[in-house]
């Protein structure tokens, strides 16, 4: 027998008087098991709101007594200069991918708004295929079967005349990134319409 049941127990047989202020302690002590629990979590946001206070202090103080502590190293201005040149030049295979990306759902008679994930995600392809050929990561795999086809592998990213050449990959990636999604997404399709045609009382959940 449960505790519940024996203090119901207990309970029933006093008399009415004792079992109304039985009742009513009993409902006292729940509302004071629900009252503590938000003042717990109340006392959890000072807490951290003083220690980040606390933090923010420090770091207050530490800037005043070391003025050069927010000072750039020139190493750094380097890199963050690296950084927004290739942020730019990034910005140029992400809108091309997207370009491919957009045709080929045109292509397959998609509503291009409904694609849009997809096609953010064919951009971004594309802008790590530019990142792994300008790295010289994916030209280091190419590069043994270009020689033999007597291509140099410099020139591919040296020279600005092949700019449309690295313009035509960025495009491509973005159309084989949303090609192969499409291609998957059908097979998945099919397979569950056909899934549902052989056992229609599973898909429904009827056993």
């Amino acid at each position: 027998m449960s505790a519940d049941n024996l203090n119901n127990e207990k309970v029933s047989n006093l008399p009415l008087g004792k079992q109304a202020n039985t009742a009513q302690s009993e409902e006292k002590n729940t509302e004071r098991h629900f009252v503590r629990h938000p003042m717990h979590e109340k006392m959890k946001l000072m807490l951290l709101g003083t220690l980040v206070f606390f933090v923010l202090i420090i770091f207050f103080m530490a800037s005043i007594k070391n003025p050069g502590l927010y000072q750039i190293d020139k190493d750094t201005l380097i890199l963050i200069n690296q950084a927004f040149n290739a942020l730019v030049l990034l910005t140029i295979p992400f809108l091309l991918g997207m370009l491919g990306a957009v045709s080929r759902i045109l292509i397959a008679g998609l509503n291009v708004v409904n694609q849009t994930s997809l096609i953010l995600s064919s951009g971004l392809m594309a802008t790590f295929s530019w990142i792994g050929i300008k790295s010289g990561v994916l030209l280091a795999i190419v590069a043994p079967h270009l020689e033999k086809q007597g291509i140099p592998p410099e020139g591919i990213v040296s020279s600005p005349s092949n700019f449309y050449t690295m313009a035509l990959v960025a495009v491509l990636v973005g159309m084989f990134s949303t090609n192969l999604y499409l291609f998957i997404n059908q097979k998945v399709e099919q397979l569950t319409q056909k899934s549902i045609k052989e056992n229609p009382n599973e898909a429904l959940g009827i056993k």
